[in-house]
């Protein structure tokens, strides 16, 4: 079954900001090269970067262990039976383009 939380995150570079440090929010994954030398360009204090990320997007390295496969088909068809075919369906529509 899933677990974590389902709140919604602050603008944390914001918070940096308010805390006295550089902000930066990267929301668009076009912008990650420019806000990261944007980052590491600066040299006054620290630097906040706030990457806004798809809740659903899949964390896989390039290569998946046939154990890591099997575990992940077992999670969705737990979740199917136990009635949130709702998020298993989120979750293969916002990854359907890795494939």
């Amino acid at each position: 079954m899933p677990f974590g939380v389902d709140f919604k995150n602050p603008n944390f570079a914001k918070v940096g900001e308010a805390m006295g440090a550089k902000g930066i929010r990267l929301e668009e994954p076009g912008d990650v090269k420019d806000s990261l030398a944007a980052a590491l360009a600066h040299k006054n204090g620290p630097v906040v970067v706030d990457a806004v990320v798809d809740p659903f997007a899949l964390s896989l390295p390039s290569h998946v262990p046939f154990h890591t496969a099997e575990s992940y088909t077992l999670s969705l068809a737990k979740q199917v039976l136990s009635g949130r075919m709702d998020s298993v369906i989120k979750t293969i529509e916002h990854n359907i383009r890795l494939v």
